[in-house]
């Protein structure tokens, strides 16, 4: 759980332009950021199945870096439905809490029809959003080894393990190739859990470093909040400042 106390923080600057520029930069293949702000926040991109505890996680991420002061970007990108060729845009619902905080902006997206589990267009929605905030989020639902188009995006990749899996489902899942951190949500305290938690662990200790960077292993509770500030500090941080940012 988040403690201490919050610091002086800045809004994002101008949301509505922001959204705006979203907009425009999702649609248009050749939006221009020119004229923008000069400045590159930290871009972290989020993944893993469905129901694996992103969004809430994403949430309580959300609390940790505001007590750090830093305005905060979340693109939540969720699978567009084939029929309708809509989305269920539900994953900014479990960031509520942070909907009138003007350091935090919440952008939810359709993949439409784009490969793998990102959007259309994203590497300049997230150009244009690292303009406006100290870090960046990005969320899509897990595809496995698929995802390498999201890690292509983001400075930092982490994903979120599935507990009811095994040494296959990690290594199907990719996190040994693509992983910069590698996380698992605590829910039931069973046995079984625990075991998971602890060949997660045994994993990421046989993966070598690279670039000077050995991935980490991060136990939490995505819905209070346990581990999650050492998630911030000791792993998006960390790695933020192995990337020499």
């Amino acid at each position: 759980m988040t403690t201490g106390r919050k610091k002086e923080s800045r809004a994002i600057p101008d949301p509505s332009k922001l959204a705006r520029l979203i907009s425009a930069a999702h649609a248009d293949s050749n939006f221009s950021a020119a004229g923008l702000p000069d400045r590159r926040a930290h871009v972290v991109g989020v993944t893993g199945s469905t129901a694996a505890g992103k969004s809430t996680l994403i949430d309580k991420i959300i609390g940790v870096v505001r007590q750090d002061g830093l305005t905060v970007v979340v693109l939540a990108i969720d699978p567009t439905e084939e029929d309708s060729g809509g989305a269920i845009l539900g994953d900014a619902i479990r960031m509520r809490d942070h909907y009138l905080d003007p350091g935090v902006f919440l952008r939810s997206f359709g993949s439409r029809g784009a490969l793998s589990a990102v959007t259309l267009r994203l590497p300049q929605v997230i150009d244009v959003a690292a303009r406006f905030a100290d870090l960046v989020l990005v969320e899509t639902a897990g595809a496995g080894q698929a995802d390498t188009a999201l890690r292509k995006s983001v400075d930092t990749f982490v994903t979120l393990a599935d507990p009811r899996g095994d040494a296959i489902t990690l290594l199907k899942a990719g996190h040994h190739r693509h992983a910069h951190i590698l996380v698992a949500n605590a829910r039931t305290g069973s046995e079984d859990e625990e075991r998971f938690f602890s060949l997660a662990r045994s994993f990421v200790e046989t993966l070598p470093p690279s670039d000077g960077w050995k991935v980490p292993f991060f136990r939490v509770g995505a819905l209070s909040g346990d581990g999650v500030p050492e998630l911030v500090r000791q792993g998006l941080f960390a790695h933020r400042k192995s990337l020499g940012r």
